[in-house]
């Protein structure tokens, strides 16, 4: 097979283009020899595909399902990484639904990561229940490494500062859109409470900055026994300093 000379932003809009139009072949020349994914299901980890044509015979049989519907909401690129947050349709009802996002890795114009990650409905997180820089001065890797100490260590005091006033948090769970979260307040008292909660041991996963967005993967886990954990993706948008959007994606 030839090398094919297409950008990241080309191999992501045919990708993208082949499950809209249920064009299950157009993928065929998209997907690398040594591709990898992480698909969405089941909790905790995803399975794990290998190769090729193992990748390409799972999207194959998504694509070509004319009885569901996928919508690309947002596409964000970087280099030979990209993004994309989408909805994806099974029905006709309001419930008939769930969001997510799958990040990927082009190389040489072929996809050869894939990790996938949605909203759940199933994740025991918790219960329903100041800075000395000023934020302009913070970056994006400032705020991101603030913010996951503050859940790390269980300070949710480092969280002090880091909070637009219009801040937006779209929880992980229920599916299909997650609890969403409007106001400075109120994602500030959410997440104090998270962070808090000394029975979650949260760990970050390295991350990629693209930049005023940041691609947090982690780790959570709530006991020591083999399922008692959940891989996790955060994506938060910080402007001037602070956290003005987040959105939260998990194994379902």
């Amino acid at each position: 097979m030839p090398t094919p000379t297409r950008t990241t932003t080309e191999t992501i809009e045919r990708f993208n283009r082949a499950f809209l139009d249920h064009d299950a072949e157009a993928l065929t020349e998209l997907i690398g020899a040594d591709c990898v994914m992480d698909a969405i299901q089941p909790a905790p980890d995803g399975a794990r595909y290998l190769g090729r044509e193992a990748c390409l015979t799972f999207w194959r049989e998504l694509a070509a399902d004319h009885t569901s519907r996928f919508e690309p909401e947002d596409v964000a690129v970087a280099g030979e990484r990209a993004t994309i947050r989408w909805r994806y349709r099974f029905g006709a009802g309001p419930a008939d639904s769930v969001r997510g996002v799958t990040l990927l890795r082009v190389r040489d114009g072929l996809i050869v990561e894939a990790l996938g990650y949605s909203k759940t409905g199933g994740v025991p997180l918790a219960p329903e229940t100041g800075a000395t820089e000023t934020g302009a001065e913070r970056t994006t890797r400032d705020v991101l490494d603030r913010y996951n100490e503050a859940f790390r260590t269980h300070d949710p005091a480092l969280l002090t500062g880091l909070i637009a006033d219009d801040c937006v948090i779209e929880d992980s769970g229920p599916a299909p859109d997650g609890v969403r979260r409007e106001g400075g307040e109120a994602c500030l008292a959410r997440w104090s409470e998270l962070a808090a909660n000394p029975a979650l041991r949260f760990t970050p996963e390295p991350a990629e900055i693209h930049g005023d967005l940041a691609v947090q993967p982690w780790l959570l886990q709530w006991g020591d026994g083999e399922q008692d954990h959940v891989r996790g993706l955060n994506l938060l948008r910080i402007r001037a300093g602070r956290i003005a959007e987040a959105r939260g994606y998990v194994k379902a």
